[in-house]
């Protein structure tokens, strides 16, 4: 609130009297008890019984009249009342106190700096007053220089103190103008961070993920409710140096994972690390966590602290590894019945006759049935597998190309399609044979599964000193892009296998994605021209 001016509330209004008007009240009052004591008889004049009243009632206006709810200039009336006061009390006490004068202090400095500065005008035709209505009350006219000089000097003193004072508010006005904008801007982004906070502080105890934030001295600063109930829940405990718990496992839950290979003293000391699983926790009450965390830096470089993000995903690894154990158990049950009744169709097949063709062509569908139930089997066997183990060799690449296409001549011919051999470069990578032929044969009875009946199928081989890349396309329905970001996930079929029956568990390509990734490769599906489908492997040749 500014010293002297009105603002428009009542607590404004007494602050106002209290600093302007008041301090003169008080010099008024002063001066009729020294008055008292000094000379008594003064006090009796009616001109000073006037003066001390009418200082009385301008602080009772002052402090009673509502003058915020009027324009706020019209309060220079008070200082005016004051001013004439004071040429009351000085035309009749100084001659025994000539300092009276001095009360018309008070009203100036509130004058100058209160008002508009138009107002000094007021100020010095008051203290012109004061000093003229003196020979005005005496009814005579200055005889001597010195009370000409008297008449001239307070006004002169009061117009220099008046301009200073002015200079000095408008300075001040200025200034806390100033403050007042600064003071709103930070305000308001004060509100906008304690908003952003208690937005953050709701959105982190929102979400079903562990959050947590640590200095780079490792001390935790934030921690969301989940975080919390999870490090109970676990037993590791967040309020202290270390971060880790007694009982944490690797991925196969026997494993125990030493305290400095633990998720979050591995975070804190600087790594990075992208979606680790661990099973925290007694062996009755595990909980499967996968871990990701991340260094906060500031643009300067200067590191803020590490972020770590921890979900629970103890029902989906449940889930999988029950989804692990239930293929195993289906596909070792299904094969051995399977290869009995294959030995047995062997035997039938030696005594069957000859001549009895309708029995052989029965026996032949039989037969057939029984080998792509076999198929079927051996790809539930390939999906239980958590890894792929490797037997990499020097290989030759167009004789491990012409391997997967004899594997699947018989298919091909059986949808009156061919296989084409386009581009063959030579070309060696060091792979495991086996398991690269059989990737390179899944895609091709992908081909032949999903292209059109007596349509071609390219192959081609091409790379350099430092990558191998064997690819295959068919020409048959296109794979929309839904289906091509999932078409390597386990047991996906697309929709055009499902609107057209085509027999398989939706695991073949992800056979072929686990295969080449083993080999440190990537398969990359495209579509290069309208209708066709291109499926390309890329492994480091060698």
């Amino acid at each position: 609130m500014p010293l002297f001016e009105l603002e428009a509330t009542r607590a404004s209004r007494v602050c106002v009297f209290l600093r302007a008007q008041l301090p003169f009240l008080l010099g008024v009052l002063f001066v009729t008890a020294m008055v008292a004591v000094g000379h008594p008889a003064s006090l009796t004049a009616p001109i000073v019984i006037v003066g001390v009243a009418l200082t009385v009632l301008a602080s009772l206006a002052a402090l009673l009249v509502p003058w915020e709810s009027l324009r706020p200039t019209w309060m220079i009336v008070i200082s005016i009342a004051d001013i004439v006061a004071v040429a009351f009390l000085r035309a009749e006490l100084t001659s025994v106190m000539p300092s009276v004068g001095m009360l018309s202090i008070f009203p100036v400095l509130w004058i100058a700096y209160g008002f508009p500065r138009p107002a000094i005008l007021a100020a010095v035709a008051g203290a012109g007053f004061i000093t003229s209505f003196t020979f005005v009350y005496q009814g005579r006219v200055p005889s001597t220089a010195a009370e000409w000089i008297n008449i001239i000097m307070l006004p002169t003193l009061i117009i220099g103190v008046a301009l200073v004072v002015s200079v000095a508010a408008g300075h001040l006005r200025r200034s806390r103008s100033r403050l007042l904008v600064a003071h709103a801007s930070e305000s308001a982004a004060l509100r906008r961070a304690v908003d952003n906070e208690i937005l953050a502080g709701t959105i982190l105890n929102t979400v079903q993920a562990a959050v947590m934030f640590f200095d780079p001295d490792g001390r935790l600063v934030v921690a969301n409710r989940r975080a919390t109930e999870l490090s109970v829940a676990v037993g590791i405990p967040l309020d202290e140096t270390l971060h880790t718990g007694a009982e944490i496992y690797a991925a196969d839950r026997v494993t125990r994972v030493p305290p400095e290979e633990q998720a979050i003293p591995r975070a804190l000391r600087g790594e990075n690390i992208a979606e680790r699983l661990e099973w925290a926790g007694p062996p009755d009450r595990q909980l499967a966590l996968n871990t990701s965390a991340r260094r906060v830096h500031r643009e300067t470089g200067e590191r803020l602290g590490t972020v770590i993000v921890a979900h629970d995903v103890t029902e989906l690894a449940v889930a999988l590894s029950v989804r692990e154990q239930f293929l195993k158990t289906v596909s070792h049950e299904l094969r051995t019945p399977l290869t009995n009744i294959i030995g047995y169709l062997d035997l039938i097949a030696e005594r069957l006759d000859a001549a009895d063709r309708t029995g052989h062509d029965y026996l032949a569908i039989v037969l057939r049935n029984v080998d792509a139930l076999m198929d079927r089997i051996r790809e539930l066997r390939a999906a239980s597998r958590s890894s792929v183990p490797l037997a990499p060799q020097h290989v030759d690449v167009t004789t491990l190309v012409d391997g997967a296409i004899a594997d699947v001549r018989e298919r091909a011919d059986a949808r009156g399609m061919t296989i084409e051999r386009v581009g063959t470069t030579p070309l060696h990578a060091h792979v495991d044979p086996w398991r690269m032929r059989q990737a390179i044969r899944e895609l091709l009875t992908n081909a032949i599964k999903f292209g059109h009946a007596h349509s071609a199928i390219t192959i081609g081989q091409s790379g350099d000193a430092h990558v191998c890349r064997v690819s295959v396309t068919n020409v048959g329905p296109e794979i929309g892009g839904a289906d091509q970001r999932h078409i390597f996930d386990s047991f996906y079929r697309a929709s055009y296998a499902h609107e057209n029956a085509i027999q398989g568990f939706g695991i073949g390509l992800t056979m072929v994605r686990d295969v080449v990734a083993a080999h440190d490769g990537h398969v990359m599906i495209d579509r290069p021209t309208s209708g066709t489908t291109r499926f390309t492997v890329e492994v480091a040749a060698g």
